[in-house]
């Protein structure tokens, strides 16, 4: 551990001379000042730990100095002694006042002054350890809140990380949903395309034979579809069909199901529902079309829907039953359209 350096400052050669004597050989790093002015010199360019302060200076008055002394060192630990001609209780008040830690009356006992000397050195070590303690305490909070902050701005950054996240899997889902919707729906109709009506069509067999219950299906066509396209345009074939779309979605239960089946043909998954039942759902949605006015290059019309009813029966397989259904939409058309056929 570094030697405790001492600073005796007092305007008297005899003085300075008596006290450095009797703090000769005990350890401590002595230093002299004769002066106020050379007193403050050495305080600001060595670590003085120890000063003891001559009340008199030839340049200055010690109190004062001490006072000073206070103020521009009170950020390290210091330990200041006072050296007084006479020690009574006023002066020793005095040198308190002025920030002294102790004063001694001179002449003083070389031994006494040692012992002095020795508790102020315990003093400023308590002083040093105090304030070595206070600094780490002060870097450990600066620390915690430098950390504290850090952790603050890592959750926030995983905070908008987790947000960023959220959103790309919500429009990763959305996509996902998209591109069900795409690969399941007829994209001008909005139904069932053929591939998803086809695996309907047999989970409905599957369910319907399990269950006992019976599976009724329609195969509609819209009359004279070509003659739309060819006096009105493509266009206006396209929002026929996107009618018939939303009609039906409209129109069927939850649990019924209807797909695009061709160009102009759709077909119609009535669960739990006979032929009778199948054959006035069928009528209603065609007198409906039939009643739908549309208008495309400024000039209005109708169109009519042929439909064939077909039952799902024992042997039948899924070709044979959708066959049935395309045989008595085609007796429907054979009979003069705009009605509905029951196989």
């Amino acid at each position: 551990m570094p030697a405790v350096t001492l600073l005796v400052a007092d305007s008297s050669p005899g003085e300075l001379q008596s006290v450095r004597a009797a703090l000769s050989n005990r350890g401590y790093r002595l230093l002299s000042a004769g002066t106020g002015t050379e007193a403050q010199r050495l305080l600001a360019e060595e670590e003085v730990n120890i000063l003891l302060l001559g009340a008199t200076l030839g340049d200055a008055d010690g109190y004062q100095l001490c006072s000073r002394v206070r103020e521009e060192h009170r950020q390290v630990p210091l330990q200041v002694l006072v050296l007084q001609p006479a020690s009574g209780p006023a002066d020793v008040a005095r040198a308190l006042d002025a920030g002294a830690d102790d004063s001694l009356r001179l002449p003083c006992d070389p031994e006494e002054l040692a012992a002095r000397v020795r508790a102020a050195v315990a003093r400023w070590q308590a002083q040093a350890g105090l304030i070595k303690e206070r600094e780490f305490y002060r870097i450990a909070v600066a620390e915690e809140e430098r950390l504290s902050s850090l952790v603050l701005d890592q959750n926030q950054s995983l905070k908008a990380a987790y947000e960023k996240i959220r959103q790309l899997n919500g429009e990763l889902e959305k996509a996902n949903r998209e591109l069900e919707q795409l690969a399941a729906y007829d994209a001008l109709s909005g139904l069932l395309n053929r591939r998803t009506l086809f695996s309907r069509i047999g989970v409905e067999i599957e369910r319907a034979t399990r269950m006992n219950v019976p599976l009724t299906g329609l195969m509609v066509d819209i009359d004279r579809f070509k003659s739309i396209n060819d006096n009105f345009g493509h266009p206006c074939g396209d929002l026929v069909i996107r009618e018939i779309g939303v009609k039906l979605q409209n129109r069927l239960r939850k649990y019924d199901f209807a797909g695009r089946y061709g160009g102009e043909e759709f077909f119609v998954l009535l669960s739990n529902s006979t032929e009778v039942q199948a054959e006035r759902i069928g009528d209603r949605f065609r007198r409906e079309m039939a009643e739908t006015r549309f208008t495309c290059n400024a000039e209005s019309f109708a169109v009519t829907l042929s439909i064939g009813v077909a039952r799902f029966r024992d042997g039948d397989t899924q070709d044979s039953w959708i066959e049935s259904a395309d045989r008595a939409l085609y007796r429907a058309k054979e009979a003069g359209r705009n009605r509905v056929v029951i196989a």
